[in-house]
């Protein structure tokens, strides 16, 4: 049987406190464990939703997604996006799932990646925790390129579209960005549309956002299907749509 405990939050000296635990863990210094972090009152907030959550195993990014999907139905979503004690303290909690020992060694990445700062355009969708759980409440369906990965680390196709809110506000696109540039033959994410060092023809990284920001220009997305969107974005994009029935678009 599964350890559980209640869900709680940090307070500010306890997001504080978590901080310094992590530049510790980096220097190898001496500082209070995990266990002692979690148990301290005076770092802790009661969340007052008593909900319980276990210790469990995360196998990928989609199990964590459901697990905290069903876990924190009784929560709105506006409350959990603004939580930054709560997602922080989960961080440390699950802590050797968000940042595993491999070869003997325990690799911390930056503070955002375990403090959540709901407050900070560029940091907040780079929480693990998080942005496990607002994938699956922006997207319950089309969501394999982003869920269907390790939890332990950010892959670049969740922060080349989660880092743009204009893309993630238009209700059809994450149907296209499945079609375009999920594999089917390879049953993955397509190969070679994330270029850091250069521009490709239909890339996800920078000739999407492109396309997009020049169509937005001119038609109203947010009231697209994706057949629409993808017939708009042009052959460039749509050579890469595994379904071929566009349907005309009335202008």
């Amino acid at each position: 049987m599964m350890n559980t405990t209640q869900l709680k939050s940090f307070n500010s000296s306890g997001i504080e406190a978590f901080c310094k635990f992590l530049q510790s863990q980096r220097e190898n210094a001496e500082g209070p464990t995990r266990d002692e972090l979690l148990e301290d009152g005076s770092l802790i907030e009661e969340t007052g939703f008593g909900i319980d959550i276990e210790n469990r195993t995360f196998r990928t990014r989609r199990d964590a997604a459901n697990y905290f999907h069903d876990r924190f139905r009784s929560i709105s979503a506006e409350q959990l996006r603004r939580d930054a004690g709560l997602w922080s303290w989960l961080s440390l909690y699950y802590f050797d799932q968000v940042c595993p020992v491999a070869d003997g060694c325990r690799r911390i990445r930056n503070d955002y990646t375990y403090v959540y700062m709901p407050n900070q355009s560029i940091y907040y969708y780079r929480h693990l925790l998080f942005i496990a759980w607002y994938v699956r409440f922006v997207t319950p369906k089309h969501n394999r390129l982003f869920l269907d990965t390790s939890l332990h680390r950010l892959d670049k196709f969740t922060t080349e579209v989660m880092k743009r809110l204009y893309l993630t506000r238009i209700p059809c696109v994450f149907e296209v960005l499945d079609r375009l540039y999920w594999d089917t033959s390879e049953d993955g994410p397509r190969k070679g549309v994330i270029t850091p060092n250069r521009m490709v023809a239909g890339d996800l990284m920078h000739r999407f956002p492109t396309r997009i920001r020049q169509l937005e220009k001119t038609y109203d997305l947010l009231s697209l299907t994706a057949d629409q969107l993808i017939e708009l974005l042009g052959k460039e994009f749509s050579r890469f749509d595994r379904l071929s029935t566009a349907t005309p678009m009335v202008v």
